[in-house]
C-alpha cells in the first residue's frame, strides 16, 4: 500500500536563473499528478481546499507553487525576469523536481470577456 504524502509546508526550488521558487506537494504519487497554477495576483493558498480534501488526496499526486512574483517565492527587481520563458522555466523546475512527465495542469485565470 503506497502512504499517503500530506501536504508538507512546501520548499523552494531553484529556477534557471536562480529565483527561488515555493512549492508544495500531496497525495498519492501511484495517481495521476495535477499540477496547480494560480491567478495573476494570487498565491497557491488559492488550493488550501484541495490539498486538505481526503477524497483528492487519496487519487491524486498534485502539486502546486507560486509563480515568481507571487507569495512566497521570490520577487525579482528587473523587467527581464518576468518575460514568458521565464515563467515557462519556472514550470519546468517543478516538473522536474517532483519527476512529473505529463502532468494535467489546473491553472486559474482571472481573464474577462
Amino acid at each position: 500500500m503506497t502512504a499517503i504524502i500530506p501536504p508538507s509546508g512546501g520548499q523552494y526550488l531553484v529556477s534557471r536563473d536562480g529565483t527561488k521558487i515555493w512549492a508544495d506537494v500531496a497525495g498519492n504519487p501511484t495517481k495521476p499528478a495535477v499540477v496547480f497554477i494560480h491567478g495573476l495576483s494570487c498565491t497557491a493558498l488559492a488550493f488550501d481546499s484541495q490539498f486538505s480534501d481526503p477524497n483528492l488526496l487519496n487519487n491524486l499526486y498534485m502539486v502546486r507553487y507560486e509563480m515568481r512574483g507571487h507569495g512566497r517565492s521570490d520577487h525579482p527587481q528587473d523587467f527581464e525576469s518576468y518575460a514568458s520563458i521565464k515563467f515557462a522555466e519556472d514550470f519546468m523546475i517543478v516538473l522536474s523536481v517532483f519527476g512529473l512527465k505529463r502532468p494535467f495542469v489546473c491553472g486559474w485565470s482571472m481573464g474577462g470577456r
